[in-house]
């Protein structure tokens, strides 16, 4: 469930210009060979201010976003419009995608899934599910269980490693939910759906190794629908 705190941290924050280079590897090592790749069609959920989708639209690919701030896709519009790039940017609710079945070849969720309890990040998965064709690419980036903050907020009664606001940590913003996921976890939401190819672990130190940040990196496709 989106939280209207975000809105606050968009217009507070001029970060979130470039993608990660995970988004660019696993964007590049799977369709920069496309004969035509305004053919292939890119959907980021939680998209925010569009670094992701900048990328894409960039190299030539159908870029589509999707955030539940206005704040955010209203910056994300006017990068795009600035930089003379088309992306199709809707404000709306990832729990129920406005757009067609097995309308894309990939989605991206950039931290998007772990800021929604299990039960809501179940209905999204299958709405991801959904919207890609089928053997399409699903990349998700998502915050471990044993990231700095785990364990130090208010937990969500009946979810697992879920709470309500963190006390301290490199989430800690004070309101909404925060999500870490073990490997367990990881499998257990996707591999109903998807196929699992990879799923590896980024890691990082901050504040001069104080602390650890801990992010799955899953790359999936989507198996057929069983009749």
């Amino acid at each position: 469930m989106w939280d209207s705190g975000w809105d606050d941290i968009f217009r507070k924050n001029e970060w979130g210009r470039y993608p990660p280079e995970e988004v660019v590897r696993v964007v590049a090592r799977n369709f920069f060979g496309a004969p035509r790749r305004s053919d292939v069609a890119i959907l980021e959920i939680g998209c925010g201010t569009g670094a992701n989708l900048w990328f894409v639209a960039r190299e030539g690919f159908r870029a589509s976003g999707i955030d539940g701030s206005q704040v955010a896709i209203d910056r994300a519009r006017q990068r795009m419009a600035e930089e003379h790039l088309t992306a199709d940017l809707r404000v709306g609710d990832v729990a129920t995608l406005p757009y067609a079945n097995a309308a894309f070849d990939a989605v991206l969720d950039v931290e998007c899934l772990y800021a929604n309890s299990l039960k809501d990040s179940r209905g999204i998965v299958r709405e991801v599910h959904r919207v890609l064709k089928p053997g399409g690419l699903f990349f998700s980036k998502t915050f471990m269980t044993g990231t700095y903050g785990d364990g130090k907020g208010t937990r969500l009664e009946g979810e697992p490693n879920t709470y309500v606001a963190l006390d301290e940590g490199a989430l800690r913003k004070g309101y909404g939910l925060v999500r870490f996921s073990s490997e367990a976890d990881v499998r257990a939401l996707y591999e109903p759906l998807f196929d699992i190819e990879t799923l590896d672990t980024l890691v990082r130190t901050e504040k001069n190794r104080a602390y650890e940040v801990r992010e799955w990196l899953a790359v999936c496709r989507a198996l057929p629908v069983p009749r």
